[in-house]
């Protein structure tokens, strides 16, 4: 006999929720009362309340099977957890274990090295034998969460920022929905919601700042020519130290840059192919082959040291602002929005965000006018 009870909400607008409620064991909870162990869940679809048609009627038809066969399935999920009935040789596997299998395999240096700093963090608050059963629980989920939010720190002894904790958490939790997937659990509860982010300053520089940047003398080449490059391409640090001439390509007079990049801890990966300015090659020196990095000499981050470089020549510039070397991908797309007036979805291909939400942001940087036009073209 199953132990899913279903039950129906009449709703106003003429529809019928259904309620799967499942009648399980008593428990004694940690103040010693004894408790009904009953977990209930709404389905995401309705009953038409009162069916005239045959196609209603086929609807509530079609509605119930559904219902049905996920009750069963739910129902199999929690019996299987109250006996201990998982694959126990998945269930009892270390966590630990599990993401540095995960992140050794990921082919892009700075995505595995994002991932280490997250794994360094997991170490400090939970124990290393931690086994997936144990670990995927709510409030597990929050008490890592709160630690991140409160008590992590970066290496110069600041609390990690709500972004960072925020960055931190979603990949764990990415590994775990990776783990769900690969049977280490059936059901993922390592999750929670997370803090709101405000969003920085963005800085950039107008045309006029980046012509006094190209006039004035640098003598670390390498940085003023990758830093005035990447304001007419949009691409990061990171991605300029690994470009080699082989991604470089030139065509009828036309010339575009073409990688792979591995973002992800399963080593899905993604085409980057974008056509940029002809200006722009003058920061790019002589061709070698193509194997041969473009700028050899370029960190892959931005270390303290470089920074403080960077702003002395800003500087001397007569530029009184903020500027690191992140600031030439708003540098550029603040060019397109104000000089060529592009498009919110073009942008958004210009700069290869997959969420379009990530390119509106920077019209609301320019005038009211501008923006109404160019949001709604």
């Amino acid at each position: 006999m199953s132990r899913i009870k279903t039950e129906y909400i009449k709703n106003k607008n003429g529809t019928t929720s259904i309620r799967l409620r499942y009648n399980g064991s008593r428990y004694t909870d940690i103040d010693g009362k004894v408790k009904m162990h009953r977990p209930s869940r709404i389905l995401d679809f309705y009953l038409i309340t009162n069916p005239k048609s045959p196609k209603d009627k086929q609807h509530n038809k079609d509605c119930l099977d559904k219902a049905r066969l996920i009750a069963e399935k739910w129902e199999n999920s929690i019996i299987s957890d109250e006996y201990n009935l998982e694959d126990t040789e998945k269930t009892n596997s270390l966590v630990f274990a599990y993401i540095k299998k995960k992140t050794d395999r990921i082919e892009d240096r700075g995505t595995r090295q994002a991932y280490k700093t997250m794994l360094s963090h997991f170490l400090k608050y939970f124990p290393k034998a931690i086994t997936f059963k144990q670990i995927n629980k709510r409030e597990q989920a929050k008490a890592f969460y709160d630690y991140l939010t409160d008590k992590a720190l970066k290496i110069n002894g600041d609390n990690l920022s709500i972004k960072s904790a925020n960055k931190y958490f979603k990949r764990l939790r990415l590994i775990m929905k990776e783990a769900k997937l690969e049977g280490y659990f059936e059901d993922l509860r390592f999750d929670i919601k997370l803090l709101p982010e405000t969003k920085p300053e963005v800085v950039f520089l107008t045309l006029e700042e980046y012509r006094k940047l190209e006039d004035t003398e640098e003598s670390n080449t390498t940085m003023k020519n990758a830093f005035l490059f990447a304001c007419l391409t949009a691409l990061r640090i990171g991605d300029l130290s690994k470009l080699t001439w082989g991604e470089i390509k030139e065509e009828n007079g036309k010339i575009w840059y073409d990688r792979i990049m591995d973002k992800k801890p399963g080593g899905k990966k993604r085409r980057i192919s974008n056509y940029f300015d002809p200006y722009a090659k003058k920061y790019l020196g002589e061709r070698h082959g193509d194997s041969d990095k473009v700028f050899p000499a370029l960190p892959d981050d931005a270390s303290s040291k470089f920074n403080e470089r960077m702003h002395r020549w800003i500087l001397r510039a007569g530029i009184h602002k903020k500027i690191t070397f992140h600031c030439a991908k708003h540098s550029f797309a603040m060019y397109h929005i104000i000089h060529k007036e592009v498009g919110v979805f073009q942008l958004a291909r210009l700069l290869n965000h997959t969420d379009i939400r990530s390119s509106m942001h920077y019209y609301n940087l320019c005038s009211p006018e501008l923006k109404e036009k160019l949001m709604v073209g």
